[in-house]
């Protein structure tokens, strides 16, 4: 003990600290547990009871034969009719960016015609984006649009920056989710670098469709997003 206080706190406390100045941020791997027996001059077993108090606070998450990582904080995700993702987090006092990492007009493949109600092989508008939250990567956005219903929607949506006010300034003033199917899987190598994910942490993977206000079909999409995320349902009534 130190001042009174046993070692495996003091270790505790030290990497809470690490982690809270982000010296260490979500999804960093921990020094093992032997690196940390040395940095600190104690046995294996102090050790492991200062990452146990960190695992059970759900600060790190720890994968036998990989280690122990900083855990990404949980947030909540609805699943609303309205959803938008830029209102959701300045509504939790957070700073949502993006980063355009494809815009471009593709033949539809047979999934995507389905959902949209296209030909295969029909243009529509593709567009990557990768969706930040106070700086950290939170997820991969994938979205279809029908080319010939928008055929001016890259040009709009890179002055207007925002998917809500390119539609609405192309005549759909308001839209609303009608499907969602969620599953999850682990990230490729490309994504586990994009969203600064180790290659062992699933992701969650929505895919949707959004519907105008006649009900047509508007934009089928596809989420690959980060972090342990609390799915909390949302009666469509309400909304």
């Amino acid at each position: 003990m130190s001042g009174g206080m046993p070692l495996w706190r003091e270790i505790a406390q030290s990497l809470e600290q690490q982690i809270r100045s982000r010296e260490l941020t979500p999804g960093d791997k921990l020094p093992t547990e032997h690196e940390l027996s040395r940095q600190f001059m104690v046995n294996r077993h102090t050790v492991r009871r200062a990452l146990s108090d960190l695992q059970e606070k759900g600060i790190v998450e720890s994968t036998q034969g990989r280690g122990s990582f900083v855990r990404r904080p949980s947030r909540p995700s609805r699943l609303q009719k309205r959803p938008r993702f830029t209102e959701a987090v300045l509504e939790r006092g957070a700073e949502p960016t993006t980063q355009i990492l494809r815009l471009e007009v593709r033949p539809a493949i047979s999934a995507v015609a389905e959902a949209l109600g296209l030909r295969i092989g029909a243009p529509v508008i593709f567009m990557e984006r990768l969706r930040f939250v106070d700086g950290e990567p939170t997820a991969l956005g994938l979205h279809h649009f029908s080319f010939e219903r928008f055929p001016t929607f890259i040009e709009m949506y890179r002055v207007r920056g925002t998917i809500t006010q390119t539609l609405r300034d192309s005549g759909v003033p308001d839209y609303t989710r009608r499907k969602t199917s969620i599953s999850a899987r682990l990230p490729t190598p490309q994504e586990a670098e994009q969203l600064h994910v180790p290659r062992h942490v699933p992701l969650m993977i929505r895919k949707y469709l959004n519907v105008d206000g006649l009900g047509r079909p508007l934009e089928f999409g596809e989420s690959r997003a980060t972090g342990e995320i609390e799915i909390v349902f949302q009666d469509p009534e309400r909304d």
